[in-house]
């Protein structure tokens, strides 16, 4: 009966130490999963933050593009020399409406990287964030000052078309009132 209560005892001491390797291992390797899960908080963070810089950043640029649009629309269509404005400007609104896309494009994957947890897919999206405007805001100015000697032709042009026009109210004003010259 002895040997009984010794086995029944040495199984449940080693059912205990059993049990408690277990329970070492499910510690051990639950410790690098926290810390794994924090970091990819940390990084899904990041990453999301430079993704919305990026957006942030390509939305004050389409506003600054914006009144150049209502500028160039309100020039007439057959100034000479008004095509390398317009290609420009195109330029400028397209390459900002493919970084939109883009940034878009990029919230997607992020999410989906995040979803694989494979680190590859992570840094794959990391490294296709653009980092600048790619000269966006270079070319704003550029086109800012384009614009600028058409519209002062224009202003110009139409301050005489104004003079004439008040010189020929004059003159149709006193001719109608029989004012005589003088000899």
């Amino acid at each position: 009966m002895d040997r009984q209560r010794r086995a029944a005892a040495l199984s449940a001491r080693s059912a205990r130490v059993v049990l408690f390797l277990v329970s070492v291992a499910v510690v051990a390797t639950s410790l690098p999963a926290c810390k794994n899960r924090k970091e990819e908080a940390r990084q899904k963070a990041e990453l999301t933050t430079a993704l919305d810089a990026f957006k942030t950043q390509i939305g004050q640029l389409q506003k600054e593009v914006a009144p150049l649009r209502a500028r160039y629309n309100a020039l007439p269509e057959d100034l000479p020399g008004l095509e390398a404005v317009r290609a420009d400007l195109f330029a400028v609104e397209e390459g900002l409406g493919v970084e939109n896309g883009r940034a878009q494009w990029l919230s997607g994957e992020l999410d989906k990287a995040f979803a694989s947890g494979k680190k590859e897919d992570i840094e794959a999206v990391r490294n296709a964030i653009p980092k600048g405007n790619d000269g966006f805001a270079k070319m704003i100015v550029k086109v800012m000052h384009e614009l600028l000697p058409f519209e002062r032709m224009v202003a110009q042009s139409r301050a005489f078309e104004e003079l004439e026009a008040a010189k020929g109210r004059e003159a149709q004003g006193a001719g109608g009132r029989g004012v005589q010259k003088k000899r």
